[in-house]
């Protein structure tokens, strides 16, 4: 009884671990996995299901759009099965993040990353760097092996500054934290390592402004601003230290290894369809003209593990303007959802769920959070549904329930703060 009611978190342990993991000779299974997964969580709470989707339907605004592209794309088959599959991995974001407190999903999250992280260890597989051979594990590139330990560092400092956290969580964390900057460190992967640094900063800032009232934090964050205001004018100053730092210091391409040539291509095309786009994914898996000329452009045969490296821009080609207008919608509704959270109500796993929502649109203009079966996918719309999280929200029936059997425990896990 105990472990069907905790089956939520155990699926997701394992959908977290699945989602990391890319190796595409055993791609159809870790799919089948998902779905199967997915399957199980219907089986034993289909309402749910039913009321994540009347709900919150506008976060998945955009996936909808990207199946309903189906309609005008070039590729409707290869629209509509990569849609499909985009719309199942958000949906699955938003559902996940319904079945648990921010603070339980914080806790199996940190577990799963850190088994991902150890069996990637384990793994050794290897690929190629500009430094030469580094560990990948379990994932396709440094870039992700970077991503996931910056998944695994944040997670664990959440974990150490949530109160109540059982005593195995806590050592989790403690184990963790070196391990992710031995990763990070490993995996030279300049973006995941900066994006760690400021999340933790961002982390520690947000914990110790706890001790403060609402009007204290508020006051804090207008102090804040109006001491960066005058810096405003030495931007064309920064902006070289920027560049110098990025292109001399980590010894980035500047042309951010054919980003910027790429992005140039992706504004062609939504000029060529400003409205609705081509379709997704119809411009990589299609067969025009203007397919055949940006694989060429790349070097590429097989578009399917393919983007533009630019949230945006790949919405504005997929689904154009109606889809980047109702993507930046939903983030600016967010991000206030979001800032209203942390400044009244703060607490480490909504923090840390705020701190991912901020870090995912940074990345989102150099790199694409979203797509098919992807962890990246999952964590950005979990964010976007915990960004409006309220204590007063009560728990889940079948962890209410689970919860009045730990009592006994010395250290249960809590539901909420």
């Amino acid at each position: 009884m105990l472990l069907f009611a905790f089956l939520p978190e155990i699926i997701s342990f394992l959908l977290f671990i699945i989602s990391t993991t890319q190796r595409f000779e055993i791609g159809s299974l870790l799919v089948t996995a998902q779905l199967g997964l997915a399957g199980v969580l219907f089986v034993i709470k289909p309402v749910s299901f039913l009321e994540t989707a009347l709900r919150w339907w506008p976060l998945l605004l955009v996936p909808i759009l990207c199946v309903v592209s189906t309609l005008w794309s070039d590729a409707p088959a290869a629209t509509l099965r990569y849609s499909g599959q985009l719309l199942f991995s958000a949906f699955l974001g938003v559902h996940m993040a319904r079945l648990m407190t921010p603070a339980r999903f914080v806790t199996v999250f940190l577990l799963a990353m850190f088994v991902f992280s150890v069996l990637s260890i384990l793994d050794g597989r290897q690929g190629p760097a500009a430094e030469g051979m580094v560990l990948i594990g379990l994932t396709g590139s440094k870039n992700q092996l970077g991503f996931a330990a910056m998944y695994l560092l944040l997670s664990a400092l959440t974990a150490l500054m949530t109160r109540r956290v059982s005593v195995g969580a806590r050592w989790v964390g403690l184990v963790s934290l070196p391990l992710a900057i031995f990763l990070l460190i490993g995996s030279h992967a300049a973006t995941a390592i900066l994006m760690a640094a400021a999340g933790a900063l961002i982390l520690l800032a947000l914990w110790f402004s706890e001790r403060l009232p609402p009007n204290g934090r508020l006051a804090t964050l207008i102090g804040v601003l109006l001491v960066l205001a005058p810096l405003a004018a030495l931007t064309p100053e920064a902006s070289e230290f920027v560049d110098r730092f990025m292109f001399e210091t980590l010894n980035k391409d500047p042309t951010l290894t054919g980003r910027t040539i790429l992005w140039a291509r992706a504004d062609e095309l939504i000029a060529q369809r400003p409205f609705f786009g081509w379709g997704y994914q119809a411009i990589w898996m299609g067969d025009s003209f203007e397919t055949i000329g940006l694989k060429r452009l790349t070097g590429l045969t097989d578009g399917r593990v393919f983007h533009f490296h630019h949230q945006l821009r790949q919405i504005g080609v997929d689904v154009g303007w109606v889809g980047m207008i109702t993507f930046v919608a939903a983030l600016i509704v967010s991000a206030f959802a979001g800032l209203r959270q942390v400044l009244l109500t703060p607490h480490p796993g909504t923090s840390f769920f705020f701190v991912m929502f901020a870090l995912m649109i940074v990345r989102a203009f150099t790199d694409v959070i979203m797509g098919p079966f992807q962890i990246h996918t999952i964590m950005f719309f979990a964010s976007c549904v915990y960004v409006f999280w309220r204590p007063s929200q009560a728990p889940d029936e079948a962890l209410a329930r689970a919860a009045a059997m730990w009592p006994r425990w010395p250290y249960p896990m809590p539901l909420r703060r």
